[in-house]
């Protein structure tokens, strides 16, 4: 926190310009571990990867949520986050009243704070699936997405979460059969990829 308190500061201070995504923009379109299930069908070594590592990050994390606010195998974790906001951050129901010793067959929703971040660098896609807050510090206008969790940033959450899919289905692909055909964004692919989003979607709605 305090690293990050210098870096703003410093910033506002140098008037340097600043785009910012906060935790509830990506609370707000969560992903699916569907789909990680589907990006792994494409047997790219990254896809598969990303699964394993992500399944390893919540066990990782559930261990230390549920361990007292003071104990220090919490390492840098903030005391707000516990076994009850684990639960409805990424699973969407109450805490039961046994706690499991792995949860990653519960989960119902990861959040794409990387992803949603690079999308935001990109003018269009900020316009478009993007609601900014503009705040301006010594004349220099800095750029929110997120102010709250009742304004999290988003204009419209299945077209978000289907751009992204889309995305990471296309980079897989492209990068796995580029060399041998040429797969054209804008051609077909993308709309063939976006039709079988709308179950997840429904699901993650």
């Amino acid at each position: 926190m305090e690293a990050a308190r210098f870096v703003y500061e410093s910033c506002q201070e140098l008037c340097v310009p600043t785009v910012t995504l906060s935790r509830w923009t990506a609370y707000g379109c969560p992903m699916r571990p569907e789909l990680l299930d589907e990006l792994a069908r494409t047997e790219h070594m990254v896809a598969t990867n990303i699964r394993k590592k992500s399944k390893e990050s919540i066990d990782q994390l559930w261990k230390k949520v549920v361990l007292p606010p003071d104990d220090p195998g919490r390492e840098k974790l903030p005391s707000r986050c516990d076994a009850k906001w684990f639960y409805q951050t990424f699973i969407g129901t109450e805490l039961p009243a046994e706690l499991p010793t792995s949860v990653w067959n519960d989960v119902e929703k990861l959040n794409m704070y990387d992803p949603l971040a690079v999308l935001m660098c990109v003018s269009s896609y900020r316009s478009t699936h993007f609601r900014c807050t503009e705040k301006v510090v010594n004349e220099v206008s800095h750029i929110v997405v997120g102010v709250c969790e009742e304004e999290n940033g988003i204009r419209n959450r299945k077209a978000l979460f289907d751009e992204y899919s889309a995305l990471f289905l296309y980079a897989m692909q492209a990068s796995l059969y580029e060399p041998k055909i040429n797969i054209n964004y804008n051609s077909n692919f993308v709309d063939e990829v976006t039709s079988k989003r709308s179950a997840l979607v429904n699901r993650a709605a």
